[in-house]
């Protein structure tokens, strides 16, 4: 008896022991065949688990973690021997249908004695994401050779003049700058006279996207977000072709701020405990705007798509503190662009302040009859623009005479 005692004390000892040494000698590394896509792409995964170590490991089970809605091609686990030195690939490849910024990792490997006394399981250090961008959907009453696409637009503010658009002539008048002067009408007149221009337009506009939890209805409350992104990124597109400048604003939080990139390598007991801390994330305290600046560029849309792809619902700042806390430093040559659930009686006076203080307001709301017809009596009296954005399809049918207006 004390002869089987002591040999199952040693066997515990032992399976202890060997179920430690052997996952603390693994290296995982993963790569991926492309982190930004569009909804419906693939990426290809390859995770490779390198066994460092001077000794053989008998058995391991490893196996990756995704988005438990993405389609998978081929096998993301795999049960290994893994003898010094040698390494052991799992591939397998991804469809991303829906917009966002999605984990994809850590490792999580299982291994342990070969008694099966004790099973030991352990993270890897590293995961990665992808980006998948939101949808664009292509207004079609846009024409790309006119030469304002969005039509003119109504100038509230003579104060800056264009000295590339010669607006006529007129006699000189005390004060006038000397190089306004038009030499030769005052060669043909005998009197001097001085060129006049037209005022500097309004082009292009910066988007306001309003993502505050608290302002969308639980019912499809996903759903309304999901257009509203998708309306934001559509105008984007929409200034860029037209070549305006575009810009964005959002109280939305950057899951960007919340991902973890590496994490620290974890024992556990068990898969549930593994899990779970594999799984942590952290939480955004930021609590100033997403933005992106106004101007006019090629890769401008791009750039507001990559950003809209990672918006999470924010709990900061509501859409009139946003305005608020954005109002100087908005441009006051683009037209101001809310994509917002509703408009309440604050947020109309707001709108109705920047329209009087020379801004041009468009306003798009998402996915609410009632508060579409709320809006819209709000703010006739200021001859504000409202559209309703039911669908995605009521993109196409947008007035972009009207956008900016």
């Amino acid at each position: 008896m004390a002869f089987a005692l002591y040999a199952f004390l040693f066997l515990v000892v032992l399976a202890q022991v060997s179920s430690r040494i052997w996952l603390a000698g693994l290296d995982c590394e993963r790569t991926l065949s492309q982190t930004m896509l569009q909804q419906g792409d693939d990426t290809e995964v390859a995770v490779t688990v390198t066994n460092r170590r001077g000794f053989p490991i008998p058995w391991i089970y490893f196996e990756d973690s995704y988005p438990a809605d993405f389609p998978r091609e081929g096998a993301h686990a795999q049960l290994a021997v893994l003898m010094p030195g040698r390494s052991v690939t799992l591939r397998y490849r991804l469809r991303c249908p829906r917009r966002g910024y999605h984990r994809i990792g850590p490792l999580l490997m299982e291994s342990g004695d070969l008694f099966g006394l004790q099973k030991r399981f352990r993270t890897g250090e590293r995961q990665d994401y992808v980006t998948v961008l939101p949808t664009i959907a292509y207004i079609d009453t846009f024409n790309i050779s006119a030469k304002r696409p969005q039509g003119p637009v109504r100038i509230a503010n003579r104060v800056y003049q264009d000295p590339t658009r010669i607006h006529g002539i007129r006699e000189y008048v005390p004060g006038d700058p000397l190089n306004t002067i038009h030499w030769k009408a005052t060669a043909r007149t005998g009197a001097l006279q001085v060129k006049t221009f037209e005022p500097t337009q309004v082009y292009g506009g910066t988007l306001m996207l309003d993502l505050h939890d608290d302002s969308y209805k639980p019912a499809a409350k996903e759903e309304r977000m999901e257009l509203a992104v998708t309306t934001a990124a559509s105008i984007a597109y929409l200034l860029q072709m037209s070549g305006e400048q575009v810009g964005l604003i959002t109280n939305a939080v950057d899951a960007a701020e919340v991902a973890r990139y590496e994490v620290e390598a974890r024992g556990a007991l068990s898969r549930l405990e593994a899990e779970m801390r594999a799984g942590e994330e952290d939480e955004s305290t930021r609590i100033n705007p997403l933005t992106v600046p106004t101007v006019r560029g090629p890769l401008q849309a791009r750039k507001i798509a990559e950003n809209l792809a990672r918006v999470l619902p924010g709990h900061g700042l509501d859409a009139h503190q946003l305005l608020v806390n954005e109002f100087r430093r908005l441009p006051r040559d683009a037209a101001l662009l809310p994509v917002v659930p509703l408009v309440t009686g604050e947020l109309a006076l707001a709108f109705a302040a920047m329209k009087l203080s020379g801004f041009n307001v468009t306003v798009f709301v998402i996915k609410d009859l009632d508060a579409y017809k709320e809006a819209a009596a709000l703010l006739a009296a200021h001859d504000i623009h409202v559209f309703h954005i039911e669908h995605e399809w009521s993109l196409h049918e947008l007035s972009p005479a009207k956008i900016g207006r």
